[in-house]
C-alpha cells in the first residue's frame, strides 16, 4: 500500500514467481503526520494456511519502496546476488493460542448483461439488442487447514478486458493470457510449462486454461439462410482442490463445458439447430513431494479430456485426450546448483478423421513427401508421443549463472486439447552463460550480460538450425534503463513452411532488439521498445518499435500510452497449396505489410476500495502483395533458385482482386487465388467501475466498446484508417454484476 490508501496483494510460488492476480480479502489503514505516516494491516487468518498446532512459525517480511531514492528497506536482509524470494524471508516464532479457522467462503453473484449494435435486416440472430440476466457461485471451503475446495457454478467474467487485436499469418493458434479470476487464482499448482526460453516458445504449457470455456470450435451450417454465432461456450461447473502440507503439494481441478447447439433459420424460414461444440470434460491433476526444506521435489502432472457424444458434423474433433508424466528439481550447496527435469507421454483418441487431422496438423505434418522417418496413416484413431527435458545449471552465489539442457519432443506428442503446443518432432539442445555486475559504479548500478547458443534437429535427425545471441541490460546512476541484443542464426530447413510439403532451406538470419526507459522514480517515464529482423538472401526485413508514456498524475491516477508502428517486407509469405497440371504447387506472395496501434491505460483510484479502470486499442494493419511465386526446387543452393516468379502476363487480376495464374501460357488460369491483400481496422474498449462496498463484497459497473472491419484493398492509410473506424457500425455491451462475500 502507499500514503494514499492504494492497496495490492500478490501471491509469490516456487519461491520467486508472482501471481498478481490473487485477490485475497484483507484491509489496511494509514496515518500521515510530519513524521512520515504509518500503516496498520489486518488480515485474517482465514485468508492463510497453517497447521493445527501449539505453537506455529511465520515466515515473514516488509519491505518499504522509497520511491525517491529508488531505495528498498528489509526487515530481513535479502541480498541480490542470493537466489529466491520467500526463502531469503525471515520468522514470526512463538505464535500461540490460534486455531486453524474453519474457511468456508460463499460468494453468490447476480449480473445483468446489455448487448447494442448494429441490426442486420432479415437475421433473427442479429437484431441489435440483446438482454440476458444470470447468477452463479464462486466457494471456498477448507477441507483441512492446509487443503482447500475451490469452485465456480455458471461463472461469470463480465468484466475481463478483451483481448487484444493481432494479425496471423503463421500455421500457428495465437496464444492469449488468461484474465479469468477463476483460473488465475492459484494457477500456480497447476503450471507445467514445456518449453524454455522467451517468446512464443514460454507459453507453452500442459495446461492452457483458455481450452475451458473456449469459443465453439465448429460453425452452424446456415442452409442458404441464417446462422446464430456463440462466442463462448458456456462453462457448467469448474472445481479445483490445492494445498500444500508436510511437503506434499496437491492439485486437482475439474471443469464441465456445455454442449453448445447453435440455431439455424433456412432459405425457406424453417428452423434447426447444430451442435457446435460437444459437451466436454476437463480434469488436471498435480501431486508433488518435497525434500530435504524443498530443495529437491519429485512430482506428478496430468491432464485428461474427455467429450461427450460428437456429431457427425463434428468426427474432426478428437473424442479424448490424455497427457500426464513426472518432473522433478534438486538443487544444493545453498541454492547455487540445480538439477532439473521432466518426462511426458501423450495419447490421443477419435474418429479416422480426427486422428487423420491430427497428423496433417502443423504441429507434425505427417504427409510431408521426404518425411521417411514416420508413417503416415489415414485409418489410425489414436496416436501417443512423448516429451522430456533435462537441464542443469548454476542459479545462485556469486556473478556468473549458466544452465544447459536438452528438451525433446517426439512426432507424435500431441497436448493442444488441454494445453497449448506449436510444435513436436524435435531436439532443442541450449546453452545460457550470464555474467552479473551488481555493485554500483559511477556510470553504471547494475548490468548483465547473456550469451545463449541452441541447435534443433527434428527426429529424422536434420539440423533445422542452429542459432546464438548476445544480450544485455543495465541501470545507470540516474536510475535509467537499457538493453540490447543481437541475435543470428544460421541456414538451417523448416518442416513447415510448404505447410505439408517437403522440407524448406531456409536463409541466414538476423535479429536485433534495444529499449530504453527513464527513472520510474519520475512523474512522468518515457520508453522504447525496438526490434528488427533480416534475411538478407531472401531479402526480407522488418522493424518495429513502441513507446510506452507512463504518467504518475497523482498518487491515486495513472495513465499510460504505448502507440506502436510496425512494418514488414516479406518475399515469401505462404499462400496456398494447389494441384494443377499433374504437379502440387506451393504458392508464395511478396507481401509489403504495416501496422500502427496504441494501447491506452487509465487507473483511478477515488478511495481505497473505489476503482476506475480504462483500457483502449486502436489498431489498423495491412498488407498489399505485390508479386507472386511457387516453389520449384525447395533444398536449392541459392534462395532465388529456390522460387520460379510468376510474369505479370502470367498473373491475372479480376475487378474483385481475385488472383488467377496461366502456368503454360494457355491464357487460362490454372491456380486461383482469394485476393490476400487485406485492411484490418479495429478499436476496442473496456471500462470497469470497481467498488468494493464490503470487505471481499464488490459492484462491478462495466462498458466494452468495439468496432470492427476487414477489407481486401491492402492500402495503408493510417489517417484515413483512424477515421474509417470510428465511422464504423458499433458494439456496445453494459454489465451490471453484484457479489457478496460470505465468510462462515
Amino acid at each position: 500500500m502507499n500514503p494514499a490508501g492504494v492497496k495490492q496483494d500478490s501471491y509469490l510460488f516456487d519461491d520467486d514467481n508472482e501471481d498478481s492476480t490473487w485477490d485475497a480479502v484483507w484491509d489496511v489503514a494509514c496515518s500521515v503526520d510530519p513524521e512520515g505516516w504509518t500503516a496498520e494491516f489486518r488480515i485474517p487468518f482465514s485468508q492463510l494456511r497453517f497447521p493445527k498446532a501449539d505453537e506455529n512459525t511465520f515466515g515473514f517480511q516488509v519491505v518499504r519502496n522509497v520511491a525517491r531514492n529508488n531505495e528498498e528497506s528489509h526487515w530481513r536482509l535479502m541480498p541480490r546476488e542470493e537466489a529466491g524470494i520467500v526463502s531469503q524471508f525471515g520468522e514470526l516464532s512463538g505464535i500461540r493460542g490460534i486455531k486453524p479457522p474453519r474457511r468456508v467462503e460463499l460468494l453468490p453473484y447476480a449480473a445483468g448483461t446489455g448487448a447494442w449494435a448494429e441490426a442486420e435486416e432479415g437475421n433473427p440472430f442479429a437484431t441489435g439488442r440483446d438482454r440476458t440476466v444470470r447468477a452463479g457461485l464462486d466457494f471456498n471451503v477448507g477441507v483441512t487447514s492446509n487443503l482447500t475446495l475451490s469452485g465456480t457454478v455458471n461463472p461469470d467474467f463480465g468484466q475481463v478486458e478483451a483481448d487484444p487485436a493481432v494479425v496471423n499469418l503463421s500455421a500457428f493458434e495465437t496464444f492469449y493470457p488468461e484474465q479469468r479470476p477463476f483460473f488465475n487464482e492459484g494457477l500456480d499448482v497447476f503450471r507445467f510449462p514445456i518449453l524454455l526460453g522467451d517468446g512464443d516458445g514460454a507459453n507453452e504449457q500442459l495446461f492452457y486454461t483458455r481450452r475451458v470455456g473456449r469459443r465453439p470450435q465448429g460453425e452452424a451450417d446456415d442452409r442458404g439462410g441464417y446462422a446464430e454465432t456463440i462466442d463462448w461456450t458456456t462453462i457448467l461447473f469448474a472445481g479445483k482442490l490445492s494445498g500444500k502440507a508436510n511437503g506434499w503439494t496437491l492439485g486437482i481441478l475439474d471443469a464441465l463445458t456445455a454442449e453448445e447447439e447453435a440455431s439455424v433459420v433456412d432459405v425457406d424460414g424453417n428452423p434447426h439447430s447444430d451442435v457446435v461444440e460437444p459437451r466436454t470434460n476437463y480434469l488436471v491433476a498435480r501431486v508433488a513431494r518435497d525434500f530435504r526444506d524443498g530443495q529437491s521435489q519429485v512430482g506428478f502432472f496430468g491432464t485428461a479430456v474427455n467429450r461427450g457424444s460428437v456429431p457427425e458434423n463434428l468426427q474432426w474433433l478428437r473424442s479424448s485426450a490424455y497427457a500426464g508424466g513426472f518432473d522433478w528439481s534438486h538443487r544444493w550447496r545453498n541454492d547455487t546448483y540445480n538439477i532439473n527435469g521432466w518426462i511426458v507421454g501423450s495419447h490421443v483418441r477419435g474418429s479416422a478423421e480426427a486422428i487423420d487431422e491430427t497428423q496433417l496438423s502443423s504441429a507434425r505434418y505427417y504427409q510431408r513427401p521426404d518425411n521417411d522417418y514416420v508413417t503416415y496413416d489415414p485409418t489410425r484413431t489414436s496416436l501417443t508421443g512423448f516429451a522430456g527435458q533435462f537441464i542443469i545449471g548454476k542459479h545462485g552465489g556469486g556473478n556468473w549463472r549458466f544452465s544447459t539442457g536438452v528438451d525433446t519432443r517426439s512426432p507424435g506428442f500431441e497436448v493442444n486439447d488441454a494445453g497449448y503446443q506449436r510444435e513436436a518432432d524435435r531436439t532443442i539442445q541450449f546453452i545460457w552463460v550470464q555474467r552479473r555486475w551488481l555493485e554500483p559504479g559511477k556510470v553504471i548500478r547494475r548490468a548483465w550480460l547473456n550469451f545463449n547458443q541452441s541447435s534443433v534437429w527434428d527426429w529424422g535427425w536434420n539440423r533445422l538450425r542452429i542459432g546464438g545471441n548476445v544480450n544485455g541490460s543495465a541501470q545507470f546512476a540516474n536510475y535509467w534503463n537499457a538493453y540490447a541484443g543481437v541475435w543470428v542464426g544460421s541456414e538451417g530447413l523448416s518442416n513447415n513452411a510448404l505447410r505439408g510439403g517437403p522440407a524448406f532451406k531456409t536463409p541466414h538470419a538476423q535479429n536485433a532488439w534495444a529499449g530504453f526507459s527513464t527513472d520510474d522514480r519520475k512523474a512522468l517515464r518515457v520508453g522504447l521498445n525496438t526490434s528488427a529482423f533480416r534475411q538478407p538472401a531472401a531479402d526480407v526485413w522488418s522493424y518495429n518499435l513502441r513507446v510506452p508514456l507512463t504518467w504518475q498524475a497523482a498518487s491515486n491516477v495513472r495513465l499510460v500510452l504505448s502507440p506502436g508502428f510496425g512494418r514488414m517486407h516479406d518475399t515469401w509469405q505462404y499462400l496456398d497449396t494447389q494441384e494443377a497440371l499433374g504437379e502440387t504447387h506451393y504458392v508464395f506472395g511478396m507481401l509489403d505489410q504495416t501496422t500502427v496501434s496504441a494501447r491506452v491505460r487509465a487507473n483511478v483510484t477515488f478511495r481505497p476500495n473505489l476503482s476506475l479502470q480504462v483500457y483502449a486499442e486502436p489498431f489498423v494493419a495491412s498488407g498489399n502483395y505485390v508479386g507472386y511465386r511457387e516453389v520449384n526446387d525447395p533444398r536449392g543452393e541459392r534462395f532465388a533458385d529456390r522460387f520460379t516468379d510468376f510474369t505479370a502476363d502470367q498473373v491475372q487480376v479480376d475487378e474483385s482482386g481475385n488472383i488467377g495464374i496461366d502456368l503454360n501460357g494457355s491464357g487460362e488460369a490454372d491456380l486461383a487465388l482469394e485476393n490476400p491483400n487485406f485492411t484490418y481496422l479495429s478499436f476496442r474498449s473496456n471500462v470497469v467501475l470497481r467498488w468494493e462496498y464490503l470487505p471481499g463484497s464488490t459492484l462491478f459497473v462495466v462498458w466494452q466498446h468495439g468496432r470492427t472491419d476487414e477489407t481486401d484493398n491492402g492500402e495503408f492509410r493510417p489517417g484515413q484508417g483512424l477515421q474509417d473506424m470510428f465511422r464504423l457500425p458499433s458494439q456496445n455491451t453494459f454489465v451490471i454484476k453484484l457479489n457478496y462475500w460470505l465468510s462462515l
